[in-house]
């Protein structure tokens, strides 16, 4: 029977620590996935300061440790130093979260593909229907499925064709110091951002990415334009052609995750922090919230505590998404002017190594609760 305490919609980030923590609940979970392979992802990597002992995640996620983030403009260069900073391998990451499930209380189906949602006469969800006509029925629903959306968008907790970020990246030889990542702004980069990920063995990611639909379309020559460039060439040597890419949302800042017993997680509803681009602790975080308002609904049978995974998620992240959201616009708007890029890596040697980090890990302005 397919009858469960929580179904998820979603083997993603959020899905899979969510799953873990209910499991660990000791509440029957089942996670509903469209890939036939967790495994495979559109990016392979990504740049975190998350705090791994914070979410039981082990050093072998790390495929590389940072201790030093350059930002760089056409003609300035400022440096950070003494990070603690990782690029995360996402396979062995999210393998790791699969190994930690408890198969005892979760469940994983692949290759379903949700065509519905389910209801009763009273508005409370039921379960979820896939293409196959097969239905799958929980206490609680909950709606995991990344930029997809596939019920939050359908019920009109998120638009339908939200405003994404796309960026595309290489896999390539590094020349440059093993430790030190680069954050690429300025006219070459025609209104985008670059990066440059150092992995290990003299490797690095460097990836282009922008916000301007209409450069979207044509990602992969514009990042083989950059790899022209001086600065570019003295650092990575590109050896192969396989490109890599994938989408982030940047929809407005979001603070509606619960109806009746549905609850949403992650970039479902906008839960990436729009001025770093990187949703993993900020999803890892909301997603153990959740947890805790499921378990506690589902152990006192009252789906209004569910609301206080609304409540939580507001008092540690709402004022400091709005201020990021600000943020975001004005290098929307100014990203693909080397004056100003210029004029702004120069303003900030005026600002504390503290400030900046706080500012580039999403933290500025809010102590953690």
């Amino acid at each position: 029977m397919n009858n469960f305490d929580i179904v998820i919609v979603g083997g993603g980030t959020a899905g899979l620590i969510l799953a873990r923590e209910l499991g660990s609940f000791k509440q029957k979970t089942l996670i509903l996935d469209r890939k036939d392979n967790l495994l495979e992802f559109s990016f392979n990597t990504l740049g975190s300061f998350i705090n791994l002992e914070d979410f039981n995640l082990s050093k072998k996620v790390i495929a590389q440790e940072i201790d030093t983030l350059v930002f760089q403009s056409k003609r300035v260069k400022r440096e950070i130093g003494n990070l603690n900073m990782y690029v995360l391998d996402k396979k062995k990451l999210h393998e790791e979260l699969i190994n930690s499930l408890d198969q005892n209380y979760v469940t994983i189906k692949t290759e379903v593909h949700i065509k519905d949602v389910l209801k009763d006469e009273a508005g409370l969800f039921t379960g979820v229907t896939d293409k196959n006509e097969n239905n799958y029925f929980g206490k609680i629903i909950v709606d995991a499925s990344g930029t997809n959306g596939v019920i939050s968008k359908k019920i009109g907790l998120r638009e339908k064709k939200g405003q994404l970020a796309t960026g595309v990246e290489y896999n390539v030889e590094y020349l440059g110091e093993p430790n030190k990542m680069y954050l690429l702004s300025g006219k070459d980069y025609q209104g985008g951002y670059g990066w440059i990920f150092p992995l290990k063995n003299k490797r690095a990611i460097i990836g282009f990415g922008t916000f301007n639909e209409a450069i979207i379309k044509n990602l992969k020559p514009r990042l083989n334009e950059v790899l022209k460039l001086p600065l570019i060439k003295k650092l990575v040597k590109k050896d192969n052609d396989k490109v890599e890419g994938g989408s982030v949302p940047i929809t407005p800042v979001l603070e509606k995750f619960v109806i009746n017993n549905l609850v949403c997680v992650g970039d479902c509803v906008s839960q990436v922090n729009p001025i770093v681009g990187e949703g993993y602790k900020f999803i890892f975080e909301a997603a153990i919230m959740a947890s805790k308002a499921i378990d506690k609904s589902l152990k006192e049978e009252n789906i209004d505590f569910l609301s206080e995974y609304e409540t939580e998620w507001k008092n540690r992240f709402s004022a400091n998404y709005k201020r990021s959201k600000n943020a975001q616009e004005k290098i929307f708007k100014y990203s693909n002017n080397d004056v100003v890029m210029d004029i702004a890596l120069l303003s900030m040697r005026l600002r504390s190594n503290d400030r900046i980090i706080k500012s580039v890990s999403g933290e500025y302005g809010l102590e953690k609760s």
